[in-house]
């Protein structure tokens, strides 16, 4: 019960002192769309995002259900060009003969500023993943270290609507080829504080037909610190069998500071 009100206290503190950083910009954060975001956590700013899922995939008289009952990335601000990251989720995976439970493999990486992007040049970034072997339930974990590489861009059409576009490869250790991703999302600001988005992402590998899905969600910033989202995956080669539903929170935790200018 302590440990709940002084979580609670802070997360409210974190609203508070928005009111005295009229220099911070608003929360950006890379959830909740497949696409991630070109922009990198303010330097030396800590960043939590988390949510939980469900995923249910069938076919014929077999199903999968995936539960996400708590997915964690953590972000830090190194400076205005780079943060590093470290993931992992507490997962359930159901079919009609077994369940697994446990936490999926810790993947740590880094984002990386190439260019802050101009009318016409995206802004983009390099993300750069190690998914480790050594680590989270045993059943869950990869055979071997799994790199993966993406490159993140994202152009601001109007003051309202902008476009995020990702490819990236992702090393299987399942399979001797890799996978790669290709996502595009569309992105649109009904207020400052209220934005929808809709986007395709796209997986391929040698030999297998291509993994064609899109999802549609909204998010909610209260004040600039925090951002509430909801959203809804469908497959474009199965709509009756498969579908995903998240949602999910990430919080900017700030520390109270009487001078703080960051132009």
């Amino acid at each position: 019960m302590n440990r709940f009100i002084v979580t609670l206290l802070f997360f409210i503190s974190s609203v508070i002192v928005e009111a005295q950083t009229a220099d911070i910009p608003y929360l950006t954060a890379d959830r909740p769309g497949m696409a991630t975001t070109a922009d990198i956590v303010l330097p030396l700013k800590f960043q939590i995002e988390t949510g939980c899922s469900f995923e249910k995939m069938s076919s014929g008289n077999t199903y999968q259900e995936n539960i996400l009952y708590n997915t964690s990335l953590l972000r830090f601000g190194i400076n205005e060009n780079a943060e590093i990251r470290l993931q992992t989720d507490f997962a359930q995976v159901k079919t009609e003969s077994s369940s697994l439970i446990g936490f999926n493999p810790l993947t740590i990486g880094t984002k990386l500023k190439l260019t802050e992007g101009n009318s016409w040049l995206p802004k983009t970034s390099l993300l750069l993943n190690l998914t480790l072997p050594w680590v989270g339930k045993k059943d869950f974990r990869p055979d071997k270290l799994s790199p993966s590489f993406y490159l993140l861009m994202q152009n601001n059409i109007t003051d309202k609507l902008n476009i995020c576009y990702n490819v990236g490869v992702q090393d299987d250790a399942e399979n001797s080829t890799p996978q790669e991703f290709v996502a595009l999302c569309f992105g649109y600001s009904f207020t400052d504080r209220l934005s929808a988005f809709i986007e395709s992402y796209n997986w391929f590998e040698a030999n297998t037909p291509p993994a064609n899905s899109f999802d549609l969600g909204c998010a909610c910033l209260i004040g600039k610190n925090i951002q509430i989202d909801v959203s809804g995956n469908m497959n474009v080669q199965g709509f009756r069998n498969y579908f995903m539903v998240n949602c999910g929170l990430a919080w900017r935790i700030m520390k109270r500071t009487r001078n703080i200018n960051l132009k």
